[in-house]
């Protein structure tokens, strides 16, 4: 009986062993998941220009070039538009502060 016992504590540390492997696995993917999600909140892309269905986009941040489907952004967009992420789809942002730093660009560009 005693033999008994033992594997079945063996067993019961291995099965503990695995679901801490799987919990602890789920959890490094959760993170990497809210993690991916916060990274595209915070990105802002420019509309450099359109090219067929697809919206060829600056990421202000990083400066990598994006291309983004014309169907999955505002039916209103055009070239110089800002974008920004938002309850899981592109919106335009319209923000004053962002128009503001647009104009003053533009403004030293004719200095």
């Amino acid at each position: 009986m005693e033999r008994k016992e033992q594997n079945d504590l063996e067993d019961k540390r291995n099965i503990d062993l695995s679901l801490g492997a799987i919990a602890q696995n789920w959890i490094q993917n959760f993170l990497k998941q809210i993690a991916e999600r916060l990274e595209k909140m915070e990105e802002v892309l420019v509309v450099d220009r359109i090219e067929r269905n697809v919206a060829v986009c600056e990421n202000r941040k990083t400066k990598k070039i994006q291309n983004i489907d014309i169907a999955d952004l505002p039916k209103d967009i055009e070239e110089g538009s800002i974008l920004k992420w938002k309850d899981g789809k592109y919106e335009i942002d319209t923000s004053k502060e962002i128009n503001d730093r647009i104009e003053q660009k533009m403004k030293d560009v004719w200095k």
